[in-house]
């Protein structure tokens, strides 16, 4: 196992190996950073899709609903304390999968009631 290791990282110098550990690490943390956020943010994504299902009355407005969402997080995200470090790595299409998520089970779970 050394030896095949060996024979592959040999011919790669020292400088292009440190540049792959540093991209891997920063990619690493944007994953985990992305993922965390999800799961930090459910309790303000349902209410804030309560809020603006009150907020947008009418039907077949979903994708509207859906933007004063995403535009109502970014601005908590802006103004938090700890926001304001990684809000440059969450975009509006992350923050919109994640609310698409979470509607998505709250519609699920009341289906099965």
């Amino acid at each position: 196992m050394e030896a095949i290791l060996n024979t592959i990282l040999t011919p790669l110098p020292a400088w292009l190996a440190l540049v792959l550990i540093v991209v891997g690490a920063v990619s690493l943390a944007l994953g985990l950073i992305r993922l965390g956020y999800g799961a930090a943010v459910r309790t303000l994504v349902l209410d804030l899709i309560d809020q603006a299902e009150h907020e947008i009355q009418g039907t077949k407005r979903g994708a509207e609903r859906k933007a004063w969402c995403v535009k109502m997080l970014r601005h908590y995200l802006d103004n938090s304390r700890w926001g304001k470090l990684v809000s440059w790595a969450i975009t509006e299409e992350t923050m919109s999968k994640i609310i698409q998520f979470f509607f998505d089970r709250a519609r699920a779970a009341l289906q099965k009631q």
